[in-house]
C-alpha cells in the first residue's frame, strides 16, 4: 500500500541499526506501526513484536504482517450458497477468489454513491475515487465481511485478514496519486483495472519467538499496557499532514459503514477527530514526545524521523539523553528518495527530491 512515511526501503538500514544494539531478537514494541513494514521485518528476524497505531485500517495491516502467524480458515457462509458446494470451512485463497466473484449490489451500496464516478450520484458529489464497478465490488466485498462479523462465530483476527487484503486491493484501483487527500479528475488507468483480491502473506514467527500482537490506539497507552521490552522503536508522524485526511477512504474500508458516517467536503472526509495526533502539531509535538517517553519501558530506545520534522535533531537528542544513559545516545543517518504524491505545481512545491532518515538511539538499561 503507498504510504506516507512507509519504510520499507529503509528496512535494511533499520534492521542493521538494530543489530548493532543487540544481535538477538528480544521484544519489541511499534507504537506507530502504519503499514506494519517494520513490525513484519523484524517478526520476521525473530523478535517478539507488539505493534500499535492510531489509524483502524493500520491495525488491520498490523493483524495481516504481524499477530497472524499462518492464514486462518473461515466458514464457507462467507460465499454464496451456489458457490459452497458442501463445504463449511475454506481456506483463505480459495474465499478470496470465491468473493472476487461476487455480483456487486442492485443498489448503490456507500462506496458506489459516495466515491465513485457514477452516472448518477457522480454528478452530484464530483468524487472519481473508484470506477463505478470497482465501486460496487468494494461494497459486496465489505459487506459480505460486514454480515460475518455481526455473527457470534466470527474471528477477529481473521476478519481484519480480509478487511487487510480489501483496504490493499481498492489502494491498486484508487484513483489517486497516492493519497486520498485528492482524487485525479481523469480515470487513470490502474483505475480501470478490475478489483484484484490478492493474498497478504502473514509474517510466520521464529521458533522460541513469543506471540505477537496488534493494537488500535494511542502510543503512550500501548506502551503502558506492555510493560518492559528490550525495543521500542518510534516511528512518528513528522509534520503537518493528518493521516485521518489523507487515509480517510482505506480507513472508512476498515471501519465499515454499518452505521453510516456524515461525510463532509469535496473528498468526502469522514469523523476522525479522535485520531488526530499530535505530533502533526507543531507546537504539541514537544509534549508528544515525552509523553510516549515517559510511557517507554524499553532497554533500547530508536526514534524514526526525518530532517523536516516539527522538531529539531538537537531538541530530540536533548530529551532522549535525558531519558536514557547520556552517553550511549548515538545518531544514524540515511539519505532516501522523497515519496512524492503528485508534481511540482502552483499551489505545491517540494525543497527537494531526498530527505534525511534520522535514527535516534539511547540505551535505558
Amino acid at each position: 500500500m503507498r504510504y506516507l512515511g512507509n519504510k520499507t526501503k529503509l528496512v535494511p538500514f533499520l534492521l542493521e541499526t538494530v543489530d548493532g544494539f543487540q544481535e538477538t531478537p528480544g521484544v519489541a514494541c511499534d507504537p506507530f506501526a502504519g503499514t506494519a513494514s517494520v513490525s513484519a521485518a523484524l517478526k520476521e528476524k525473530g523478535w517478539q513484536v507488539h505493534a500499535g497505531d492510531l489509524m483502524a485500517s493500520s491495525y488491520a495491516l498490523q493483524v495481516a504482517r504481524v499477530q497472524l502467524d499462518a492464514p486462518p480458515r473461515y466458514p464457507a457462509s462467507l460465499l454464496p450458497a451456489a458457490a459452497r458446494n458442501g463445504k463449511r470451512e475454506i481456506g483463505y485463497r480459495a474465499l478470496l477468489k470465491g468473493l472476487a466473484a461476487l455480483d456487486g449490489p442492485d443498489r448503490r451500496g456507500f462506496i458506489s454513491q459516495h466515491y465513485t464516478s457514477d452516472e448518477t450520484t457522480g454528478r452530484e458529489h464530483g468524487r472519481m475515487y473508484f470506477s463505478p464497478e470497482n465501486g460496487r465490488k468494494i461494497d459486496a466485498v465489505r459487506t459480505r465481511i460486514e454480515r460475518w462479523m455481526r455473527g457470534t462465530s466470527h474471528s477477529e483476527a481473521a476478519a481484519q485478514l480480509l478487511i487487510a487484503t480489501l483496504i490493499e486491493a481498492a489502494d491498486r484501483v484508487a484513483n489517486t496519486t497516492g493519497v486520498y487527500a485528492s482524487f485525479v479528475k481523469t480515470m487513470q488507468p490502474n483505475a480501470l483495472r478490475p478489483l484484484e483480491l490478492r493474498p497478504i502473506e502473514p509474517t510466520p514467527r521464529k521458533e522460541g519467538a513469543g506471540a505477537c500482537s496488534a493494537f488500535r490506539g494511542p502510543a503512550a497507552r500501548l506502551l503502558e499496557s506492555v510493560g518492559p521490552v528490550d525495543l521500542v522503536y518510534l516511528d512518528p508522524p513528522y509534520n503537518g499532514r493528518q493521516y485521518p485526511a489523507y487515509y480517510h477512504i482505506p480507513e472508512l474500508l476498515a471501519l465499515g459503514w454499518a452505521t453510516p458516517p456524515e461525510i463532509r467536503g469535496k473528498t468526502g472526509l469522514i469523523p476522525d477527530e479522535a485520531q488526530r495526533s499530535d505530533w502533526c502539531r507543531k507546537h504539541r509535538a514537544p509534549d508528544a514526545l515525552r509523553e510516549v517517553l515517559e510511557a517507554a519501558d524499553g532497554r533500547h530506545i530508536l526514534f524514526s524521523y526525518n530532517d523536516e520534522g516539527h522538531l529539531a535533531r538537537a531538541a530530540i537528542e536533548e530529551v532522549l539523553r535525558e531519558r536514557g544513559l547520556p552517553d550511549t545516545y548515538a545518531f544514524h543517518h540515511r539519505p532516501y528518495r522523497r515519496y512524492r504524491s503528485d508534481a511540482d505545481g502552483p499551489r505545491r512545491s517540494y525543497l527537494r527530491d531526498d530527505v534525511r532518515e534520522h535514527l535516534h538511539y539511547v540505551r535505558c538499561a
